[in-house]
């Protein structure tokens, strides 16, 4: 037998134990599954952000659902991370702009609480309508199902969620002003 039909013969034996392999784990394979992440945002969408109730640094406690009426960002974000220090301050202007009609709920995921304070003081927060929690125990940010910080989830009034944002954005621009301003007048 010559090598390329020698050849041949293996690449076509490879090919069928390839595709016998295919065939038996197909419903399996990963590519034909919906990401969790998928149904949770779906779900967001159409019954609203998981409500919670998180301690503020002043010891009094904050429940999401008591927002309902105003614009909402839910967002996530540690003191160590380097994009939530870039981000932090457009938020604040954000809620200034926003004048009341915007709420931004700081989620803190830090270890220890005592390293949040500092940290918000040296941007001036707090401010009106910039609120800081701590998720103690990352339970909030696992309903979310948030990987890693900065992530950003935008409430309607309904507390429906109307966008997720991974990552940073520069939030004090008039851009995210009209954005908000239009998500307002839609229902």
């Amino acid at each position: 037998m010559n090598a390329y039909f020698k050849g041949g013969l293996v690449a076509l034996a490879v090919a069928a134990g390839i595709y016998s392999w295919y065939s038996m784990n197909e419903s399996k394979l990963v590519v034909n599954k919906t990401p969790d992440d998928f149904a949770l945002i779906t779900r967001m969408e159409n019954e609203g952000l998981p409500d919670f109730e998180l301690e503020r640094l002043d010891g009094t406690m904050l429940k999401l659902s008591d927002y309902k009426g105003k614009l909402v960002i839910v967002n996530f974000w540690a003191t160590w991370c380097n994009p939530c220090v870039e981000e932090i301050p457009s938020m604040a202007r954000l809620a200034e702009r926003m004048k009341g009609e915007l709420v931004v709920v700081a989620v803190a995921t830090d270890e220890k609480k005592e390293d949040i304070a500092p940290f918000l003081k040296a941007f001036g927060i707090p401010k009106p309508g910039f609120e800081v929690v701590w998720d103690r125990n990352h339970s909030v940010m696992r309903a979310y199902g948030v990987k890693k910080v900065p992530e950003s989830f935008l409430g309607k009034t309904d507390l429906r969620l109307a966008r997720k944002i991974v990552g940073i954005e520069d939030w004090g621009t008039d851009n995210a002003v009209e954005f908000f301003k239009d998500l307002r007048g839609s229902k």
